[in-house]
């Protein structure tokens, strides 16, 4: 995937849509609506620039150790059973 690829599937990329939404729902105001979407853009800008990166550069880092198959299916395993369990709290 090139990196406009990747930028145009965040159009249709569900979780964005429910942060986004949920983001402007809860921290805007009407009194000042341009002024609390400006104010919420930037504060994701902030906050999303360094977290991206980061994956980013995990991801790369990452891709050269997992091109072996082996590794690669004891990751996913591993990934899913974090997965399970990061939702056992509301499974229970």
């Amino acid at each position: 995937m090139t990196f406009l690829q990747a930028a145009a599937f965040q159009w249709i990329n569900p979780k964005a849509w429910v942060m986004a939404v949920t983001a402007m729902a809860t921290y805007t105001t009407e009194q000042a609506y341009l002024t609390s979407v400006l104010i919420v853009g930037v504060i994701f800008a902030i906050v999303n620039v360094p977290s991206v990166s980061t994956w980013a550069g995990f991801g790369s880092a990452l891709r050269q150790w997992l091109s072996e198959p082996v590794r690669l299916k004891w990751f996913n395993i591993t990934m899913a059973v974090l997965l399970v369990l990061s939702l056992w709290p509301m499974l229970r």
